[in-house]
């Protein structure tokens, strides 16, 4: 005997009609599902890479706050204060940065300005120092900048960034 209200269908034939929706709404859905894995695995990368900018510029400028003004490196004598700190910098970045993206700068005084041309690296031209650091501080400290691209991807677009970090550390060294 029947139950009342299914009127002859067989209760596997009920959705008959709805067969294969699962894997059309899958497939609606997946561009937008890879979009957005790939747009968090990619900016994932892009900060990760900025965190090591910001490591790099921190570890150049307190390697320069306790180096000597007059310290030549033991690699190369002809080096010069800035160009020490900057070779510090790239080489801590783990190959993401050349000298060029290096600013590196001894400053002195609010506004800061560049101590002398030794103790500088790579200045935005018509600087004397990297950047303001808005410090009322009117002693020398050091300034590093550093700038590289980087890229976010999306599937269906790809975004240019510019990843940069300063820092900027007490000059200790009396000499």
């Amino acid at each position: 005997m029947r139950a009342m209200g299914q009127r002859g269908r067989t209760p596997w034939r009920r959705h008959g009609v709805e067969r294969g929706a699962a894997l059309v709404e899958f497939a609606l859905i997946l561009p937008v599902f890879m979009i957005l894995v790939l747009g968090t695995f990619t900016g994932a990368i892009a900060y990760n890479q900025k965190l090591d900018l910001a490591h790099a510029a921190n570890e150049g400028a307190r390697y320069g706050g306790t180096l000597p003004q007059n310290q030549t490196t033991f690699t190369s004598p002809a080096t010069n204060w800035a160009t020490a700190v900057q070779q510090v910098v790239v080489e801590r970045s783990s190959g993401d940065l050349s000298a060029s993206q290096v600013c590196v700068a001894l400053v002195d005084g609010s506004p800061p300005a560049a101590v002398d041309a030794s103790h500088q690296v790579n200045l935005p031209a018509g600087q004397s120092n990297c950047y303001d650091d808005g410090s009322g501080d009117t002693g020398k400290r050091v300034q590093v900048t550093v700038a590289r691209p980087g890229t976010l991807e999306a599937l269906v677009f790809t975004m240019n960034l510019n990843l940069s970090a300063r820092a900027v550390a007490k000059f200790e060294s009396d000499t």
